[in-house]
């Protein structure tokens, strides 16, 4: 008589905690011109003003650098890595390997006004950045290749870099008199996940794997900033709270463990005071080229946040920022006889 087969039967769970992040260039619009005295009318009668007048100007797609992927996110993030437009008169046709301009001759963090960043759809940031070279730097100057930076020094540390072109895609020379001013409005975007729940698994040490469901939210957790995302994904990148809009506060770097099962919509703007308990653990060094970064493993001590754990976050303690929200049956209940450990959460990022 045969013996049947032996069949094992694995039980699939949902893949470990993660954060995505995706940096996409949009767009440059470039502006060679001079501004123009003009008569205004306002209550006090007729008075002068100034306008910009663009006598020459394109628009052109561009290309984000391996080294803003590389090492620059990990450092600078995403609001600051383009605050610096550089100018230059090398001609070699750019390649993602580039680090700098061939010959850079100016670069400035001058703005007329006009920078934002706006949400046009969940999670996706679209940032736009307006630099203004003056007479001084770039008057009588034949510009052919320009570059965005997180720093003020000049050098290899370029996040963008391009030709200057026309409509047509072909470089061009901007040639400049010495009165005129040169004007740079730059787009990118950053689309973050998850936006809708996804099925996870966390960590926790001495009791397995817990599954859940993890989102990212609007809730500022009574904290600030405009985009709670946006905050978010920066902190895990850098370990800092960057101000992307509306003065995200410094509660953002906690990781915290809450009594209530946190909404999973990604519009969700509640805020709730069930906190058990939060700390900052911060983050692991970067290993370059890797474009990922862990927060790392938390331990609670046996007097710290006891209770039923049903959501754990990363964000302001009040179910701000981003959630993992337990299953059912899947709550963690902490006493003061034990400790609890929470394994790293990994932000992952590229093109």
């Amino acid at each position: 008589m045969k013996k049947l087969p032996r069949i094992y039967i694995a039980h699939l769970l949902p893949p470990p905690l993660g954060m995505r992040a995706r940096l996409m260039p949009q767009h440059m619009h470039w502006q060679v011109g001079r501004y123009r005295e003009v008569l205004r009318a306002g209550p006090g009668g007729l008075g002068k003003g100034r306008i910009w007048i663009p006598e020459l100007e394109g628009e052109q797609h561009n290309l984000i650098l391996n080294q803003a992927y590389d090492t620059l996110m990990a450092t600078h993030g995403i609001t600051s890595l383009m605050g610096y437009a550089v100018v230059g008169t090398g001609s070699t046709a750019p390649s993602a390997s580039d680090v700098g301009l061939v010959n850079e001759r100016a670069r400035t963090n001058s703005s007329p006004g006009g920078d934002s960043i706006t949400q046009p759809s969940n999670g996706l940031f679209e940032f736009t950045y307006v630099r203004e070279f003056t007479e001084a730097q770039v008057g009588g100057q034949n510009l052919t290749e320009w570059g965005f930076s997180p720093s003020a020094t000049a050098g290899n540390n370029l996040a963008v870099r391009e030709l200057f072109r026309d409509g047509g895609g072909n470089p061009v020379t901007l040639t400049l008199a010495a009165d005129q001013k040169l004007r740079l409005i730059y787009k990118y975007r950053l689309q973050v996940a998850p936006v809708t729940a996804v099925a996870h698994t966390i960590d926790i040490a001495g009791l397995g794997m817990r599954t859940g469901l993890a989102v990212h939210t609007m809730s500022t957790g009574g904290s600030g900033g405009t985009y709670p995302p946006l905050v978010v994904t920066e902190l895990a990148m850098t370990g800092n709270v960057v101000n992307s809009g509306g003065g995200p506060g410094v509660s953002y770097q906690n990781m915290y463990l809450h009594a209530i099962a946190g909404s999973t919509s990604y519009t969700d703007t509640n805020i709730n005071t069930s906190t058990l308990g939060n700390k900052w653990p911060g983050v692991a060094a970067y290993t370059a080229n890797s474009r990922q970064r862990q927060v790392n493993p938390v331990t609670f001590l046996s007097t710290e946040a006891n209770g039923t754990i049903r959501t754990i976050g990363l964000g302001p303690r009040w179910l701000g920022g981003f959630r993992f929200v337990l299953d059912s049956g899947q709550e963690i209940i902490k006493d003061n006889l034990n400790k609890l450990t929470i394994g790293a959460w990994t932000l992952t990022w590229g093109p």
